[in-house]
């Protein structure tokens, strides 16, 4: 089921979230290759701008249980 709301606040966080996956990825692939406590930041960062993206949808949308 697709959540959509007036505005496409679903839709600007769908985009979001994969925006950060993808850096993410960049992130854990360049911590793979130089373990480095700056590349260990970066992924660090990723995580918790994920974090930050999900804790706004689940604020945003309720789903029924």
């Amino acid at each position: 089921m697709s959540v959509m709301t007036t505005d496409g606040a679903p839709d600007v966080l769908l985009v979001e979230f994969e925006l950060a996956r993808l850096d993410l990825a960049v992130a854990t692939a360049a911590l793979r290759h130089k373990d480095t406590p700056a590349a260990r930041g970066e992924v660090a960062n990723c995580r918790a701008r994920i974090d930050r993206i999900l804790d706004s949808w689940n604020a945003g949308v309720r789903v029924p249980l």
